[in-house]
């Protein structure tokens, strides 16, 4: 009976040992099992941190990176390069010239009314480019021809009173075919052939007090007739001979005037007129309300040729 207590006994031992090695290694396989994924995670912990580690220098680089760029900008802000120190410097200057040429060009700008007539290409003035220049052609049309131009001053000295030609011209007018007024005495040569005379006369006035004269009682005189002279006929406003802007025939103190007259002639006139020419400039006493101290009593003719 004892036998068999003992064997059951040693039975029942050997069944709990047998238990707690299963159970041992039941948890020794938990544990193997166990470990790898430990393993893993520290491996993928590792993985992280290194992934971590390298964006963080990543980052710091390119922080600084930035940080330098941001720096470099800023030094260049601050400190001019030598290429924009030139433009500023350059700006003051370039502002002067600028300046200095609106103040030229006001100040070619600021012309007479004579001068801006002068400057329009072609047209007729006092120089002796634009004194070739018709006035005539511009209104009557038809053919305009130069004839005769003559570019040699005369001067009739009276003394207190000088009337000089400085040039003149001979004006051929053929086939007039615009609409000209026929009130105006310039349309005499609208139904016919003819010519037209223009001289540029200076009266200069060398006394202490004015002098009445009319420029107009000029003369061009052969052949047993004359013309008078005209003070608008073809002259442009600019250039009209007048004493002063309230009279035309008042002639200031010390003053000196300039400004074209005219003739006009038909066909028959100029073939008379031709010959032995003359321009017949009266005395200012044929004017003069009190006698001048004058150095003739006479007209004065001067030499006036029409042609070659």
């Amino acid at each position: 009976m004892k036998k068999l207590l003992m064997v059951g006994m040693m039975s029942a031992m050997l069944v709990g040992l047998a238990a707690c090695g299963s159970d041992a290694d039941s948890k020794s396989a938990e544990s193997d099992k166990a470990t790898p994924k430990t393993e893993e995670k520290e491996v993928a912990k590792k993985a992280e941190t290194t992934k971590q580690d390298v964006n963080s220098d990543t980052d710091a680089n390119k922080q600084t990176e930035e940080k330098q760029d941001k720096e470099s900008t800023t030094a260049k802000e601050d400190t001019p390069t030598t290429e924009k120190a030139e433009e500023k410097t350059s700006e003051p200057a370039a502002q002067n010239d600028t300046t200095k040429e609106t103040t030229d060009t006001a100040k070619t700008e600021e012309k007479t009314p004579e001068q801006k007539q002068a400057a329009t290409a072609g047209a007729f003035s006092l120089t002796p480019a634009g004194f070739k220049q018709s006035a005539v052609a511009p209104k009557t049309g038809g053919t305009v021809s130069l004839v005769y131009l003559n570019t040699t001053p005369e001067t009739a000295d009276f003394g207190p009173l000088k009337v000089t030609v400085k040039q003149y011209k001979l004006e051929s007018v053929a086939g007039a075919n615009k609409k000209m007024d026929p009130y105006s005495p310039e349309s005499y040569l609208a139904n016919q052939d003819g010519f037209v005379v223009t001289a540029d006369v200076v009266i200069e006035n060398t006394s202490a007090s004015n002098i009445n004269y009319l420029a107009e009682r000029i003369q061009i005189n052969g052949g047993g007739i004359s013309k008078g002279a005209s003070l608008e006929n073809f002259v442009p406003t600019a250039y009209q001979l007048s004493g002063s802007a309230t009279s035309h025939n008042i002639f200031p103190a010390k003053s000196k005037r300039e400004g074209a007259i005219t003739y006009m002639l038909n066909k028959d006139n100029y073939y008379t007129l031709v010959h032995l020419t003359k321009l017949v400039v009266p005395n200012p006493n044929d004017f003069a309300d009190k006698a001048l101290p004058v150095k003739t009593t006479k007209a004065i003719d001067l030499d006036f040729r029409i042609t070659e």
